[in-house]
């Protein structure tokens, strides 16, 4: 288990193969060859010498333990991992703004694993269960540090870093901002380039687990301004879905998954 910790906790031989360990690393590569190569592709998160146990992130129990003994922190997910490839092409894919909107879409820059510990998860999880309907929504908002930077992995203290504010007490509606076009909520958006707006020069994006339930289906701003009685979120597909705002009003309703940095 000790072992275990510093290999995770990046203090292998740093000459060696990053997947088997064993032999160098063929000239510049991170791996020894095509082998440990394609295996590293989709390998634990984590200890980055396993493979993923199914769809999980982690390769078994040991290491999500591992990981979740220091929480709320980001795991970073190599370029060439195939989580990466998944939050890129979700990203693109869902990149479509109205011909008013020219930005042109940003390349990623990095992409992190969030990693919370059961106390946020276990909440969600139980919300799921009685409401369902889970989506993946973004979240662009600000960042007054370097996290998700080149070797910036470490939270801060700021009250004015929005993506630290979220990474550690997870989404607050009591903090919202009754102005906003559904009133006091959590916004998020089916597609990047209306989250993307909210980044600013410095800001970041999440990608995000949301569970609509029964939706509202709003026709124009303002149509509401709370939850709805018998609904459980409040989709306005504008512009088509072009730029499309999701809001819910639980706490629960919605966990940061990854964080994107261009």
């Amino acid at each position: 288990m000790k072992c275990l910790t510093r290999l995770c906790n990046g203090e292998g031989d740093k000459s060696k193969c990053n997947y088997c360990h064993n032999r160098p690393k063929f000239k510049s590569y991170n791996q020894c060859g095509q082998t440990c190569r394609n295996l590293s592709r989709e390998a634990c998160l984590m200890c980055r010498c396993r493979p993923r146990l199914g769809k999980y992130h982690f390769c078994g129990r040991t290491c999500k333990k591992i990981a979740m003994g220091t929480t709320p922190r980001i795991l970073k997910v190599p370029r060439d991992h195939v989580t990466w490839k998944m939050v890129e092409t979700k990203f693109n894919q869902s990149w479509n703004p109205p011909p008013r909107r020219t930005t042109p879409r940003p390349t990623i820059k990095y992409v992190y694993k969030v990693v919370e510990n059961q106390t946020f998860l276990s909440p969600y999880d139980s919300y799921k269960k009685r409401v369902g309907k889970e989506r993946f929504c973004y979240h662009g908002t600000s960042r007054a540090c370097q996290l998700g930077n080149i070797g910036q992995t470490k939270l801060c203290n700021q009250s004015t870093c929005g993506i630290c504010g979220v990474l550690k007490t997870s989404y607050k509606v009591g903090v919202a901002n009754a102005s906003g076009g559904f009133g006091a909520g959590v916004y998020t958006s089916t597609a990047s380039n209306k989250a993307h707006e909210y980044i600013g020069s410095n800001g970041a994006m999440l990608l995000n687990k949301v569970c609509l339930g029964n939706v509202y289906n709003a026709s124009h701003f303002r149509q509401v301004t709370s939850l709805p009685p018998g609904y459980n979120s409040v989709v306005f597909n504008n512009d088509g879905g072009q730029t499309n705002e999701t809001i819910v009003y639980e706490n629960d309703a919605i966990r940061p998954v990854f964080l994107i940095v261009f």
